[in-house]
This record gives C-alpha cells, sequence and structure tokens, in this order.
C-alpha cells in the first residue's frame, strides 16, 4: 500500500474513531466569493476563514474552550477541494469563483457539550456572524448518517487524486500554544 493510501486511511481513521466516541459527525462545504490572489493567496484566505468559523461555532458548544483539553474540543479535519465533473451536472451556487476552488471537511461534536442541538442547526443560528467577513457565498452542513468512511473519502480526494499535498490538510483545534486570541 502507498504512502499516500497509508496517509488517507489515517485520516479517515481519526473520522472513525471520533464517531466509535458518540461525536457528531456532519460534512461541511464551504464556497467562497472571488478572491484576490495566487491560488496559494486563495487557499490561505481560505483557511484563514474555516479557522474563524471554527472558533466561533465552538464558542456555541463550550462556554470556556481555552480551559479545556483538546481531546474534549469538537474536531475539524479538511482541505481545499475543486469540483468533479459528472455526467450531470449540478449549478452549485460559487462554483465558478476561484476556478472552483472551495473547502471542503468534517466537524465532529464531542457528545459532550452545552447544546443538544446539532450542527446544522447551530449553523443556521449562527449566519450573520458567520456570514459577516463577506468572502463566504454558502456553508453547506449535512449529517454523516451512516457512512463516516466514505464521507472522510470524499473530503480527503484532492489528496487522494494528488491535487494538493499532506501539508494542506487542516486539522482543528491545534495546540492551545498555536492559537492566538483570534482564533487562528
Amino acid at each position: 500500500m502507498s504512502t499516500k493510501q497509508n496517509m488517507i486511511d489515517a485520516y479517515i481513521s481519526m473520522v472513525e474513531d471520533r464517531i466509535d466516541d458518540g461525536f457528531e459527525g456532519s460534512l461541511l462545504t464551504f464556497m467562497f466569493k472571488d478572491l484576490k490572489g495566487s491560488e496559494d493567496a486563495r487557499k490561505a484566505q481560505m483557511e484563514k476563514e474555516v479557522q474563524r468559523i471554527y472558533a466561533l461555532l465552538l464558542t456555541r458548544f463550550f462556554k470556556r474552550p481555552t480551559n479545556m483539553d483538546i481531546g474534549e474540543m469538537p474536531f475539524f479535519i479538511g482541505c481545499v477541494d475543486w469540483p468533479v465533473h459528472k455526467k450531470v451536472k449540478k449549478a452549485i451556487g460559487g462554483i465558478a469563483n476561484n476556478d472552483g476552488m472551495h473547502v471542503g471537511g468534517i466537524y465532529m461534536i464531542p457528545p459532550k457539550n452545552r447544546t443538544a442541538t446539532n450542527l446544522e442547526d447551530v449553523v443556521d443560528r449562527a449566519m450573520d456572524p458567520i456570514m459577516r467577513t463577506g468572502k463566504l457565498t454558502n456553508i453547506h452542513v449535512k449529517p454523516i448518517r451512516d457512512t463516516p468512511r466514505k464521507a472522510a473519502g470524499y473530503v480527503f480526494k484532492s489528496l487522494d487524486r494528488l491535487r494538493i499535498g499532506s501539508e494542506e490538510i487542516l486539522i482543528l483545534p491545534r495546540h492551545h500554544s498555536e492559537m492566538n486570541k483570534k482564533g487562528a
């Protein structure tokens, strides 16, 4: 088995292990308005925006996240992605922006948190602050019901197709010492 496939399998195992531990998983797709700059500059802007949204959602689930063990926090793993050409094409808002580049990921909420609602409802209620920067056109949330392996494999298809490298996988939360007060 290739090193690339071992890495993808390890990421998929991270997702499956947390779901087995009672985390609620959701597939997220972040669609962006046209961003300025090179592809690397646009990727950096997208990553920063996803980190901001992670931090915003974190406070919806926990009152004092800086006092928590990282293993008890919601877990996000994702990366930039591009649309896959299919026989039947759907119109997705913002797909033409940034040459189709967007961010896909899996957000997993631990079983012990301060709200009984799912991520879809939390994102709907927090839509104003989520959209505040004006960089997003849409954020789509789809609960993972039966196939965490398939959902995780879908998120990492850009890595599997060698469109990105492993260093471009975004895993949150980061160690407390790596995070600043602005949620980066």
